[in-house]
């Protein structure tokens, strides 16, 4: 046995898509139309209607803040501004974490909560192109030297 997947229950299937696939860039492998859509990495939605039958008609919560999607991409406030141009509703806009990383948090159609964060090599590089030593932002991050090490090639492989 092994997990699999990640399931979301949402009202409308294929307006959940233009989020996830259209704005932040998810994968579909499976696609059942209306019904269900599966996406590279895991996450599925499944429609609310077909999981309370499927289920033995459950109560389903909205928004209880308590399960969180996270994604990460290169340039977070292209994507907040994307975000907020499509109306989500914010929990916040862009901060730092207090690792260094920037985030931002908001609701999708359904209240999902889902994270945005800057992919942890650019946070690294960018702290290393501020005049930060390898040891201080180990420190910093959480990160073994070595890590950071690491997440500094891969920073310069995706820039060249």
């Amino acid at each position: 046995m092994g997990f699999l997947s990640t399931i979301i229950v949402v009202d409308d299937v294929l307006k959940s898509r233009t989020l996830y696939e259209g704005i932040l860039g998810c994968k579909v492998t499976d696609d059942f139309g209306i019904y269900n859509v599966g996406f590279e990495g895991g996450l599925a939605l499944y429609k609310k209607t077909l999981f309370r039958e499927l289920a033995g008609d459950i109560e389903i919560k909205p928004a209880a803040n308590d399960f969180v999607l996270y994604f990460e991409v290169a340039a977070i406030t292209v994507l907040e501004k994307e975000i907020e141009d499509a109306g989500f509703a914010f929990i916040h806009k862009v901060r730092e974490q207090p690792w260094g990383q920037n985030v931002f948090r908001f609701y999708d159609y359904d209240n999902h909560i889902i994270e945005i964060a800057e992919a942890m090599p650019g946070v690294i590089k960018r702290m290393y192109d501020k005049g930060m030593t390898v040891t201080d932002i180990a420190k910093k991050t959480g990160y073994t030297e070595d890590k950071v090490m690491q997440r500094l090639t891969e920073a310069a492989r995706s820039v060249s």
